[in-house]
Order: structure tokens, then sequence, then C-alpha cells
């Protein structure tokens, strides 16, 4: 493009401030996940962070070169639609940014996303699989033998009913209360046992003293969080 016209110039937005001072955002973000959840590097070892890190800067920098091939399109089909015309300030920022999101999403897409092989995603399907297997058999295995603690380490299977008289009679508790709530009303809706109805009813303060109980003695470290 032509030089810039001074008299429209403004700040740069913050997607453009990050390219220039550092790492895109963007591929950082992406470059750990990617590499951790799929690749199955460690997050917690140096080595590790290391070999995401250079590649992050690798990735960084194929961007880069990326961008400038295509802003250079840009400024001569700019060009060549406008002949005689100054951009704007607001012009160049935005081809800048156009180009960059395209540049990204082109190296990302064939350097990054592309070592998640299919053969990766059948691996990890199977493993979660076999992980939702072992769980069941947990589950089956607890629920049989009636352990009457199970509900303390949320070892039940998920009943949508127990979700919704947990909302009915225990809305206003906190997050981790609920969460154990809905286990206890699983454990014993398998177990044949009584459950509240509404927020009135009198095992409610029951079940609700033995949940705060169990919080006291294994409390969360947020309370607010269901996990």
């Amino acid at each position: 493009m032509a030089p810039v016209n001074e008299e429209t110039a403004g700040p740069l937005s913050e997607e453009s401030t990050e390219a220039v001072e550092g790492i895109d955002v963007t591929i950082a973000d992406e470059t750990f996940r990617i590499l951790v959840e799929w690749i199955g590097l460690d997050k917690d070892s140096s080595a590790d962070r290391d070999t995401i890190d250079r590649e992050a800067l690798r990735l960084q920098g194929l961007t880069e070169a990326a961008a400038q091939s295509l802003e250079r399109q840009a400024s001569e089909q700019w060009s060549q639609s406008n002949p005689g015309k100054t951009p704007t300030y607001f012009d160049v920022v935005r081809a800048k940014e156009t180009a960059w999101r395209a540049a990204r999403e082109m190296v990302l897409s064939q350097e990054l996303y592309s070592q998640v092989t299919p053969q990766i995603v059948a691996q990890i399907d199977q493993l979660a699989q076999e992980a939702d297997s072992e769980i069941d058999a947990e589950q089956t295995r607890a629920r049989e033998a009636h352990d009457p603690d199970r509900w303390k380490s949320l070892n039940v299977a998920p009943r949508p009913i127990a979700g919704k008289i947990v909302h009915r009679v225990w809305l206003e508790k906190p997050a981790w209360f609920r969460q154990l709530a809905k286990a206890l009303v699983t454990q014993r809706i398998e177990d044949d046992q009584r459950v509240p109805m509404t927020a009135f009813d009198p095992i409610a303060d029951e079940l609700a003293e033995m949940i705060e109980k169990e919080i006291r003695l294994n409390p969360p470290k947020d309370p607010n969080v269901p996990f």
C-alpha cells in the first residue's frame, strides 16, 4: 500500500500489538493445547515445556513470514483497485490484521493441527473408552456392594432426576455442596432410600447435615467450583 495517511492514525488493536511485542496469544494457547492434550507432552516437565515454547516460536516465525507475503498481496490489490489514493491508517491496520489472521489460520492448520493424525485420535478415543469402562465397572461394583460412602467420592452414575431434585431443594447452596448432594441423592435412589422432594421435606435437613459434615472433614479448595 501507499504511505499511511497520518491524519487518521490511531492506536493499534490488541491483536496487532500482541503480534509485534511477543508470541501471538492464540498461537501460544493452541500450541500448548495440542501438544499437551493430543500429542502427550507433560506440562509439568521443564523439557517438554521447552519443546512447547520452541514450537510456538517456530509457528510464530512462520506466521510472521506468511503474514508479510499476504499483506504485500493485499497492498498490491488495494493499489490496483484505488489508483492515485492514499490508504488511511485504519485501511493499513485492517489489512495487517486480516493478513495476520489468515496467515495464523494457515500455519496452525498446516503445521500444528496436522500433527494430530487419525492414529492419534483413534488412540485417544480408545483410552477414553477404556477409562469410561473402568469408571462404569467401579460404579457398578460400589452400587452392588451398597457402599454407604460412595457418594463422598462421587462414585455413582449420573442421574438427571438427582440433578432436578438438588436444583429444587438446595438451589442456593455452593457448587460443591450441590455436586455432593447429587451424588448422595443418586446413591439413595439406587439403594431405594428416601429422597427429599422439596426444601421443606424433613429428610432434606438430614441429608444437608451429612453433606456439610463431609465438606468440613474434606473441604474443597473452592466450594464454588463443582469439582
